[in-house]
Formats: structure tokens, sequence, C-alpha cells
């Protein structure tokens, strides 16, 4: 009987022996190609093979690379966006005030020094918040940048008058909309300047005139801008458009019901206007409805139906 010691610790070549053999057998093949061209075949074979398994790893790469291309496209474009957006807002005050200069110029045609008038400066902030509160029409909103905002400063969008700061706040403001039912401005049709007194409903979209003669000539699709009288508002942004006129025989005043202009709750970012120092001192607390100040926003009570 053959008893073997099993053969449990049998060892092939070193390590450096296998090193020093692949290592002579690389450099003969790299000889025998750069002199005799012999692997040409071989290698062009290879690469055939490897092909297929080249273009799958490269797969995530490529995945990866698109992805990050596309994000950094959308980032781009909303940044070139929201820059293109504030330079409109900036704008937002000349663009309006020039309706009413173009008009004074052509039925007058004797205020050459208009030309010299600069826009009003403002601030570009954006809406962070609006009222929930069914009684008040009330928005707040953030600066983008360190500006002079005081109680009382007009806000504005790219379509009209939004309302006026009535609460400022370290971090943020507090913006009453024309809309509001304890909000009064003074108003001018754009068409033949008859002058007015816009107040609020208290309800999004709605504005009225109630203190209108009967035989005033104003007629539905108006276009109302601010007056300037009340050294608030500049004059010549818009307000709102004539949307119904129903005169009664029995009633002194018509029933003149308007829309406002500026889409309040379809944009992100208002304008937010300088008004000179103080001004800001004589406004009413809105937030009491029954609370009214003089100073040059005065709320007046509107007049009983017959």
């Amino acid at each position: 009987m053959d008893i073997r010691t099993p053969d449990l610790f049998s060892r092939g070549p070193s390590p450096l022996a296998r090193l020093a053999f692949y290592c002579a057998l690389a450099v003969a093949c790299i000889v025998v190609d750069y002199r005799f061209h012999r692997l040409d075949a071989f290698r062009k074979a290879v690469s055939v093979v490897i092909y297929p398994f080249q273009e799958v790893a490269s797969v995530p790469g490529w995945l990866i690379s698109t992805a990050q291309e596309a994000l950094d496209s959308q980032h781009n474009l909303q940044a070139e966006n929201d820059a293109l957006h504030q330079r409109l807002l900036q704008q937002a005050d000349a663009v309006q005030q020039s309706r009413l200069l173009q008009s004074q110029i052509d039925t007058l045609n004797t205020l050459l020094d208009l030309r010299k008038q600069r826009p009003t400066a403002g601030t570009v902030a954006e809406i962070i918040a609006v009222a929930h509160n069914p009684f008040v029409q009330k928005i707040v909103v953030r600066a983008s940048q360190n500006g002079d905002i005081r109680a009382g400063s007009p806000v504005i969008s790219v379509e009209g008058l939004v309302g006026q700061i009535t609460t400022v706040n370290p971090f943020n403001d507090e913006v009453t909309l024309i809309t509001d039912k304890n909000q009064a401005l003074p108003v001018m049709v754009l068409r033949n300047g008859l002058r007015a007194m816009a107040f609020g409903n208290g309800e999004p979209g709605t504005l009225s005139l109630p203190y209108v003669p009967v035989g005033s000539d104003i007629q539905a699709g108006d276009l109302l801008v601010t007056s300037g009288i009340d050294g608030i508002y500049p004059p010549g942004l818009s307000v709102a458009t004539v949307k119904t006129v129903e005169r009664d025989s029995v009633s002194a005043f018509a029933h003149i019901q308007c829309i406002p202009t500026a889409a309040v709750f379809s944009h992100r970012y208002v304008l937010v206007l300088d008004v000179a120092p103080g001004q800001e001192g004589n406004l009413p607390n809105l937030d009491q409805p029954e609370a009214a100040a003089p100073g040059p926003t005065r709320i007046l009570r509107k007049p009983k139906k017959p």
C-alpha cells in the first residue's frame, strides 16, 4: 500500500518568476511587432472583439455627462429668465407713464419739458405669501435688494398698479391691494381726462367708481390710470378697465364696475416705487376696517344704492 503525504503545500513558479516571464514575453511581442509587423492582424482582431465591451462601458459616463449638461442648461436658462424679468420690471414704471405723457403731448402739444422727466426709482420684490383672510386683500413681499421701502410706497406689476406698502418688517413687507375694501385712490379716464375715485370691493378682480355723476362721459372699455393728485401714486399708472356702466334715472351717480389691469396672482415679482419722506406717517390702519386716519390716502364711504 502506497502511502503518500498529501501535496497540500506544493507551489508553482514564484511570483517574481512569473513577472519576469511575462515582462520578457511583452518585450518580445513589442520587438516582433515593431521590427516585423507580425501582430497587426492580431491587434485588429482583438480590437474588433473588445469594441462592443468598450461601448457598453462608456454608456454610464455618457449618461452622466448628458444629464449634467441638461441640468446646467436649465439652470442657466432660469437665471437668464429671472434677470430679464427683473429688467422688465425696472422699466414698467416708465412704460406705463409714457402712455399718459403721450396723451398729454397729443392733446395739448405744449408740455415739451415732459421729455426730461425720469422714471420713478424702485425696488424689485418677490411675492412670498398671500393673505388667506377673506375680508382683506393683502400679499407679503420680500425685496430682492436693499431698497428704500417705506409705508405708503406704491407697488406695481408689469400691467399696472397692485397696491400700497402698509407694513414694513425687517425681512418682508405687507402690501394692501387696491381691491381691498378700505382702499381708495384717485383715478383718471385716459381717453378724456375725467377724474374719479376708485374703491376696492373687498373681492379680487373688482373695483367700483361710486361717485361718478350719471351724465359723465365714461363707457365700458375705458382705461383708468392714476391721476397723481393725492401725491402718493405717480400719475399714469394703469389701474383698471371699465367693465360695466349702469345709469339709473333715480340715482345721481352711475353704477360702474371695473377690472384691475394688474394680475397680482399671475406674477412672482413686483416693483415697489420710492415714496417721498413724510408721507408714510399719515396712512390709515388698513388692518382695522373701521379705522381711518387723515392723510394722503383717505377712506371714503360708498353711497348707498336707492
